[in-house]
């Protein structure tokens, strides 16, 4: 039974090495990565001579094709894309830029975290993920699908928070895609470190050093896998868009496999005179979690009411189990950054039992609910199994 579910202020490294360090105090980028850090082509994906086919409405373009999407500055990458210049990359898309370390560095299992400042220009679609250097696609399985875990992507035109997802080919009821919300008000302004742990048996994602959300490793997840960081488009080329961009202060990888090979520390700048150490999950600024706390108690019947929690669309906390009764209600306190104005608090009742009369019917109620101590919400009852969304305003 989860109660008091873990909140993961401070990531801990414990016993793991520095394997990937790119600081950005200059610029290490080539077609290929033969030579260089980074490679901005991935020859799958191969356009033309000097460009990538891209997504959304992108073609990421290499420096030969005439425009560099690329810069560096005062320990930190800018990415830069314009809508169509050249002659390289898809006609009428955007011009922007990628950059992989499929050549370079891949890594099974591991603690990979980007410090980046990020926008609220419409069209913009920045993102750090990692692919697989071998995708799998296991008999029976839908081969279309592949296996992909985003550590964070935004989208500029919302400036509510950003996503995380993991891809994989495991049918339901794991779900061929797990998707976290983090409701980040700040996000559009200043930079912030973006973080996933993956492990053997759990992946799991954090904003700021704040835990967003824990998933089962997927049983097709269990490769080397390379790192990716790009400024995609997700809207059609206009000629009269502005310019977009995304600034990445450093990409940082780490492991606890006793071969890892540890790397020097690069030295460290910070472009916003704010450095947060070795890993960006100890930084004292970290954005505080908001506490959501729900009263709970039952109607017990051959059993305890089992329910999930969702904020704004996405689940946290996992399956919870309450044993609280009217006069002493059980509380569920959840780590959620919850930005200011409205958002939407579900109760998703699991496992209803009725046998006809009032002392055989198993109910579960909602007493109240509290974000930081103070209540937001009040009283609610779930009869059946289902949801029930709650609007909960945060002034």
């Amino acid at each position: 039974m989860l109660t008091t579910p873990v909140l993961a202020t401070n990531i801990n490294l414990t016993g793991y090495k520095l394997t990937f360090d790119e600081e950005f105090n200059k610029l290490s980028v080539s077609q290929s990565g033969t030579t260089t850090t980074w490679a901005d082509i991935r020859p799958s994906s191969r356009f033309d001579a000097n460009s990538d086919i891209g997504f959304g409405a992108s073609s990421f373009l290499d420096t030969a094709s005439g425009y560099n999407p690329f810069s560096v500055s005062n320990g930190a990458l800018t990415i830069t894309g314009v809508p169509y210049t050249v002659k390289f990359g898809y006609p009428g898309s955007w011009q922007s830029g990628l950059i992989h370390t499929a050549g370079t560095f891949v890594q099974t299992y591991g603690y990979f975290e980007m410090r980046a400042k990020f926008n609220s220009v419409p069209g913009t679609w920045p993102a750090f993920w990692l692919l697989p250097v071998t995708t799998l696609h296991p008999a029976g399985r839908d081969a279309s699908l592949w296996q992909e875990l985003d550590v964070v992507e935004q989208y500029g035109s919302y400036t509510q928070g950003v996503y995380s997802n993991i891809h994989t080919t495991e049918p339901a009821p794991a779900g061929v895609m797990w998707n976290f919300f983090s409701s980040h008000p700040e996000i559009a302004s200043g930079y912030h470190t973006y973080g996933m742990d993956w492990e053997p048996k759990t992946i799991t994602f954090y904003v700021d050093g704040v835990l967003m959300g824990s998933k089962p490793t997927p049983d097709d997840m269990t490769g080397p896998m390379y790192m990716l960081v790009d400024l995609a488009r997700d809207t059609p080329y206009k000629a009269s868009a502005a310019a977009m961009s995304m600034n990445v202060d450093y990409v940082r990888a780490f492991s606890n496999s006793a071969s890892a090979v540890a790397v020097r520390q690069d030295t460290i700048s910070a472009p916003d005179g704010n450095d947060p150490g070795l890993y960006g999950a100890t930084a004292a600024n970290a954005l505080p979690p908001d506490k959501l706390t729900l009263n709970m108690y039952e109607d017990a019947y051959k059993g305890d009411c089992q329910f999930t929690v969702s904020v704004d669309g996405v689940e946290i906390g996992g399956v919870l189990t309450t044993t609280g009764t009217k006069t002493a209600p059980q509380n569920f306190t959840l780590p959620a950054v919850l930005a200011k104005g409205t958002h939407k608090i579900s109760v998703k009742f699991l496992n209803d039992l009725y046998a006809g009369t009032p002392s055989t019917d198993r109910n579960l109620y909602v007493q109240s609910i509290l974000v930081d101590g103070i209540q937001r919400y009040g009283s609610a009852a779930l009869y059946s199994n289902g949801s029930q969304t709650y609007n909960v305003t945060v002034p």
